[in-house]
């Protein structure tokens, strides 16, 4: 009980909590999409790619949800415009990859806050999620929700056949931007709760079960997003009690829960 008697007792715990819901019902939304366009390693290489974006913000002392989000549109352009050469879209990705992380460590080291910021950049503390971090979350899932709901059957035709979907007159490019800035927002604002490394891990790991489970457009979306609130509050509150870092500790519990449902042939 005592999680829940602190919960009450300190707002600095529940603006992290509710930060982190918020967090982990976004990234549910965005997750079958993902899934389903097989974009999986773009969802990965954006999170690292905001590295050099977070490096910058703190060199300069900008705003890092600006930069960072920037910085993933930036590298989503990057890959596309790599990819219409030989280049494949894997390749682009595995390229450009390492190049923004090691931007980023470059930056970090010459702003001489290499040790204080970028185990917290790479691993996540969602203790550190403020009243603002909230309400920014709050608004963008609010937009997401309101996007989703009205691009709903474009993004369905997208997801199946990009090519019919331009033969029926779906704005493709249109569509494609879009889930792009979404993955884009949904990295920058879960590096806070779990960091640029496990950012990955709540892209990935609920569209997979809401693709095991789901039957349809609303249900893939409805089981992802339980999923993720699911293992949040589960991984929160077993690193509240073990006094372990909740980023790590939430992919963990994401991963363990994830692995019953495999099947075998």
């Amino acid at each position: 009980m005592s999680f829940f008697h602190d919960l009450v007792e300190y707002s600095f715990l529940r603006t992290a909590f509710v930060g982190g819901i918020l967090v982990a019902s976004l990234s549910g939304l965005v997750s079958p999409i993902v899934v389903f366009r097989r974009m999986e390693f773009i969802g990965d290489g954006t999170a690292h790619a905001v590295f050099a974006g977070l490096a910058a913000a703190t060199l300069i002392g900008a705003d890092h949800r600006l930069i960072a989000f920037a910085t993933a549109l930036l590298f989503a352009f990057a890959v596309s415009l790599f990819s219409r050469s030989r280049i494949s879209e894997s390749s682009a990705i595995g390229i450009l990859l390492p190049f923004f992380m090691a931007v980023g460590v470059v930056l970090f080291s010459v702003s001489g806050r290499y040790q204080t910021d970028v185990m917290g950049y790479l691993f996540g503390d969602v203790l550190l999620v403020n009243s603002t971090d909230v309400a920014i979350t709050a608004v963008v899932l609010a937009l997401s929700v309101i996007l989703t709901v009205v691009f709903r059957w474009d993004i369905k035709y997208f997801i199946v056949d990009e090519k019919m979907a331009r033969f029926y007159g779906i704005k493709t490019d249109l569509i494609r931007f879009l889930i792009t800035s979404f993955i884009a927002i949904t990295v920058v604002t879960t590096v806070k709760v779990v960091g640029v490394i496990l950012t990955g891990a709540l892209l990935i790991l609920p569209g997979l079960v809401s693709k095991i489970f789901g039957k349809s457009f609303w249900s893939l979306t409805t089981i992802s997003v339980i999923f993720s609130t699911g293992v949040f509050f589960a991984g929160f509150l077993t690193a509240y009690n073990l006094d372990l870092p909740p980023g790590p500790v939430i992919v963990i519990i994401a991963f363990v829960s994830f692995l019953p449902m495999l099947k075998f042939s």
